[in-house]
C-alpha cells in the first residue's frame, strides 16, 4: 500500500474509502489513467459495491469514452437497485448485459441465471442468456434457454444455428444435426420465399424431427405470401391429407391443379383425398388425369407430354397457357403432327371451327394413319351438320384404330348427333366390351 493511500486509510478508517478518495483525487488532477487503475483495483476487489464502477463512469467519461462511461454507470446504478430490491428482474437484467460487455462473464451469468427466474421469460431476455452461459462455456444451459426461445418464434433459422453450435459444443451431435438441418432450411426459404421445392425441403426437415405444427405453420405463412403458387398449394393439401382434415385439403388441391392443371402429383393427392372423402367418381377422374400424365412422361415423348398437358388445360379453361405451349411445339416441331392437332384442339374449344378444320387437316395430311386427325376432322364436321363426311372420316377412324375403346365412343356420339341410335348403341356395347365391362 503506497504512502498516501496508507495516509487516507488512516483518516477515513476503511481501505475502500481510501483507495475511493484516491481515485478522485487523481481524476480531479487530470491523471485518468491511475485513476483508472485505482477504480479498476476497487472493482476487483469489490466487485458488489456500485462506488468503484461510479468512479470508472466519472473517468472514462473524463477521457471521452461514452460508451464505457455509460456501461459503468449501468451497472453501478443496477446495483444500487439491486440493493433496496433484490427481485427487480430489469436491473439484474441490464446488470448481466452490462457485465458481459465488460467481458465480466461469471457474474453477467449469476445476473442472467437470477433474471430468468424471477422475471417473464421474453424473447430478448432468452437470447442473451444464450449468449452470456455460451460465454461461460455452459453449452447446455445455454442450448436449454436457446429452445425457450425457438418455443416463442419456431421460425427463427438464426435460433437453430445458435442451437446447433451449443449442441454440438456440448457433444450432443444427434441433435445438433437435426437443428443444423432445420436452421439451413428456414435460412433457404428466407432467401427463396416462393420457391415451393425449397419449401419442401424444409417441411420435410421440420416432420423428420417431429415439428409437424412448425411445418403447418411454415406453409401457411407461405401460401399467404405466394397465394398463386400452385406447389405451395399442394404442399398445403399434403399436410392437410396427413392431418385428415380432407375438406380443407380438398380445397387446397383444387386451388392447386386449378393454378398448374399439369401438376401430377396435386391430381393424384387428389384423387386419394376424394377417395377418403367416399367421391369415387372424381377420385378416378383425377386419378385417370395423374396416369395419362405418368404414362406420356415416361415414354420420353416430349411432344406426347405437352399433348397431355395441353389437353388438361384446356379442360380447365386455361386456354392463354394452351396456346403458348402450342405456338411452341410448332416452332420446335413443324413436322409433327400432333403440334397442328394441339392447336386445331385450342380453335376447337374457342369455338373457332373453320380454324379447327385446317389444323386438323394439315394434321391428317401428316399423319394420314393416325386415328385422331380423322376423329377430329369427323367431329368439326358434325358440328358445321355435313353428316356424311362427319360419319365418313369417323368410321376411318375406328378403321385405324378398332380396339381403341375412346375411339369407338366418339363414333358413338357423333351416330346419335345425327340420328343412327341403333348404330350409336352397337359401338357403345364394342366400347365396353373392349374395356371390359359387363353389357
Amino acid at each position: 500500500m503506497g504512502l498516501k493511500l496508507w495516509l487516507w486509510s488512516i483518516l477515513t478508517g476503511s481501505r475502500l474509502k481510501a483507495m475511493l478518495a484516491e481515485g478522485d483525487r487523481l481524476l480531479s488532477a487530470g491523471r485518468n489513467v491511475e485513476a483508472l487503475e485505482v477504480f479498476r483495483e476497487v472493482v476487483k476487489n469489490w466487485p458488489t459495491r456500485p462506488e468503484g464502477y461510479l468512479g470508472l463512469s466519472r473517468t472514462y467519461q473524463a477521457m471521452g469514452l461514452r460508451p464505457e462511461a455509460m456501461r459503468e454507470a449501468t451497472i453501478a446504478e443496477s446495483l444500487e437497485i439491486l440493493k433496496h430490491n433484490p427481485d427487480d428482474g430489469e436491473a439484474r437484467f441490464e446488470l448481466a448485459k452490462a457485465l458481459y460487455d465488460k467481458e465480466m462473464y461469471g457474474w453477467a451469468a449469476t445476473h442472467i441465471d437470477h433474471a430468468l427466474r424471477i422475471g417473464p421469460r421474453k424473447k430478448e431476455l432468452l437470447l442473451w442468456a444464450a449468449r452470456i452461459f455460451r460465454a461461460n462455456r455452459n453449452f447446455n444451459k445455454a442450448a436449454q434457454v436457446l429452445r425457450q426461445a425457438l418455443r416463442r418464434d419456431p421460425m427463427d433459422g438464426d435460433l437453430y444455428e445458435q442451437l446447433a453450435y451449443c449442441l454440438k459444443a456440448a457433444h450432443r451431435t444427434g441433435e445438433a444435426l437435426k437443428a443444423a438441418s432445420i436452421a439451413k432450411a428456414l435460412k433457404a426459404v428466407q432467401a427463396h420465399p416462393g420457391d415451393p421445392n425449397v419449401l419442401d425441403q424444409a417441411i420435410r426437415q421440420f416432420l423428420a424431427s417431429g415439428r409437424k405444427n412448425m411445418a403447418m405453420t411454415l406453409v401457411e405463412k407461405a401460401v399467404q405470401s405466394n397465394p398463386n403458387q400452385a406447389g405451395l398449394h399442394r404442399l398445403y393439401g399434403e399436410l392437410l391429407l396427413s392431418e385428415r382434415r380432407l375438406k380443407d385439403a380438398a380445397q387446397a388441391l383444387r386451388r392447386a391443379v386449378q393454378l398448374d392443371p399439369a401438376d401430377l402429383r396435386a391430381h393424384r393427392l387428389l384423387a386419394k383425398t376424394y377417395q377418403a372423402l367416399g367421391d369415387m367418381d372424381k377420385a378416378q377422374e383425377h386419378l385417370k388425369v395423374a396416369q395419362t400424365m405418368e404414362k406420356a412422361r415416361q415414354g420420353g415423348d416430349p411432344v406426347a407430354t405437352e399433348m397431355a398437358t395441353i389437353r388438361l388445360l384446356l379442360d380447365s379453361d386455361r386456354t392463354d397457357q394452351a396456346q403458348k405451349r402450342c405456338l411452341a411445339l410448332l416452332k420446335h416441331y413443324p413436322n409433327d403432327w400432333r403440334s397442328f392437332y394441339c392447336q386445331g384442339q385450342v380453335h376447337e374449344h374457342q369455338e373457332k371451327y373453320d380454324k379447327a378444320l385446317k389444323m386438323y387437316e394439315k394434321a391428317r395430311q401428316l399423319a394420314p394413319k393416325a386415328p385422331l386427325p380423322h376423329m377430329a376432322v369427323a367431329r368439326i364436321k358434325s358440328i358445321q351438320g355435313d353428316t356424311v363426311d362427319a360419319v365418313g372420316e369417323a368410321r376411318r377412324a375406328v378403321s385405324l384404330a378398332p380396339r381403341d375403346p375412346e375411339i369407338r365412343r366418339e363414333l358413338a356420339r357423333i351416330l346419335r348427333n345425327h340420328g343412327f341410335i341403333d348404330q350409336a348403341i352397337e359401338e357403345e356395347e364394342i366400347a365396353d366390351s373392349l374395356e371390359g365391362k359387363p353389357s
